[in-house]
């Protein structure tokens, strides 16, 4: 069995063979071709243990998957350009959030934006009432002038969402399949199949989430299941969803938002069990990657569940492990903000170029940098000794833009630091 886990910077592998032996391995992440930067890593780990590629794919029965592609893209707001279609004179409902305010104190806090723009969002005259009563019919009219708009802006994805739609998804599906067949390759996201359960602007927050995330993922996880059977493997291979579950390639592709967690729910679960084995059941869960900073609390022995959260400040109403995630990891670019106070992410180095000290061309001061030139990085044993860390370009990038700005002196970001 091979365990996999793609972060926005390096790809890591745990390999369990029938004796319950582990070897770990590790490679950095190509952002272009993450599913090759999987093949690589297999290949490498493939020749620690003496043999080729594609004999040890043929030896494996397993591959369990956890990978951040959703979660970076929506922290980093890299997801599709998405349409929201729904019932007229609710559009707004997305932008509005429910009225709720997460700072109540605080004036001057802004909602995150829309994940669709306003002229994206777009209304059908229709309405079915709680009961599941048709109140109005679905008028075409104004259904195909919404078509073609979105084609006009060129979607790459499209959420449904019309009013009780779980009581009554006639008119859903009637949208759903007109643009099934307008948008011939635009992901479609229907609320009464990812989620028919009461609650508007759960349904559809959630529903805009998965279609923003699910172009990325539906290319990602196709690339890498069509290059793995390629390459040898005929076992079986399956995905972490975000309530630490597993899911097949197929199932989770249409339901991409129960990804957004799927790499940092591996780390409760994990946490679990090494907290058990030294008598704790209460632990709090840190886990950083190049990208998130994802924080859970697992009390009693088990982490937990929630069916209503947020992911980088967007509501979700599929099952999660209860995860904080900020965008806020080693890659994250630190900068000076407009009122002159130091500011950590959510943008992120990734893995190309990356932090400064890694030499590839980044010139931007990333939280990797700093734990550099402050000596928490050995920059000789950094990727296992595989790969050398630079002290130079790390301290050049946050000499400018960092040092000055804070009044620090000849350290650079370790000087504002």
């Amino acid at each position: 069995m091979v365990g996999v886990d793609v972060g926005g910077t390096f790809v890591d592998f745990a390999l369990c063979d029938r004796d319950g032996e582990m070897a770990i391995h590790k490679v950095p992440v190509e952002p272009a071709d993450l599913a090759g930067s999987i093949m690589r890593g297999i290949a490498e780990l493939a020749l620690r243990q003496g043999t080729d590629a594609g004999t040890f794919l043929g030896r494996i029965e397993l591959v369990v998957h956890g990978t951040t592609v959703a979660t970076n893209a929506l922290l980093t707001g890299a997801g599709s350009r998405t349409g929201l279609l729904t019932t007229k004179g609710t559009r707004d409902a997305l932008e509005m959030r429910r009225g709720v305010k997460e700072e109540p104190l605080d004036n001057k806090y802004e909602a995150p934006p829309p994940l669709v723009p306003r002229y994206l969002r777009l209304s059908v005259d229709e309405r079915v009432d709680w009961n599941g009563d048709i109140m109005a019919e679905l008028d075409l009219g104004s259904l195909e002038a919404a078509v073609q708009a979105l084609k006009t802006h060129e979607v790459e994805a499209v959420a449904v969402c019309l009013m009780h739609a779980y009581a009554n998804d006639a008119h859903e599906r009637r949208v759903a399949a007109r643009l099934r067949e307008a948008l011939t390759d635009a992901y479609l996201t229907v609320s009464s199949e990812l989620l028919p359960q009461l609650g508007y602007y759960s349904r559809v927050s959630t529903a805009v989430l998965n279609s923003y995330v699910g172009p990325l993922l539906k290319s990602y996880l196709s690339s890498l299941a069509a290059r793995l059977a390629g390459a040898g493997f005929g076992g079986q291979l399956l995905i972490m969803n975000s309530a630490a579950g597993l899911m097949a390639p197929e199932e989770i592709i249409p339901r991409a938002a129960a990804a957004l967690l799927s790499g940092p729910a591996a780390a409760p679960v994990a946490a679990q069990v090494y907290a058990a084995g030294t008598g704790a059941s209460d632990c709090v869960v840190i886990d950083m990657g190049g990208t998130s900073l994802d924080i859970s609390l697992a009390s009693g022995g088990e982490p937990r569940e929630v069916t209503e959260g947020r992911v980088g400040r967007y509501a979700t109403a599929l099952p999660m492990i209860d995860i904080r995630t900020l965008g806020a990891g080693g890659g994250s670019i630190a900068r000076i903000d407009a009122g002159g106070g130091l500011q950590v992410g959510p943008r992120s180095a990734g893995a190309a170029p990356g932090p400064a000290c890694y030499g590839k061309g980044g010139t931007l001061p990333t939280c990797t940098d700093v734990d550099l030139l402050l000596g928490y990085l050995d920059p000789d044993y950094f990727l296992g000794g595989r790969m050398r860390l630079a002290r130079e370009p790390a301290d050049r990038a946050g000499r400018g833009p960092l040092a000055a700005p804070l009044g620090g002196s000849g350290g650079g970001a370790a000087g504002a630091a």
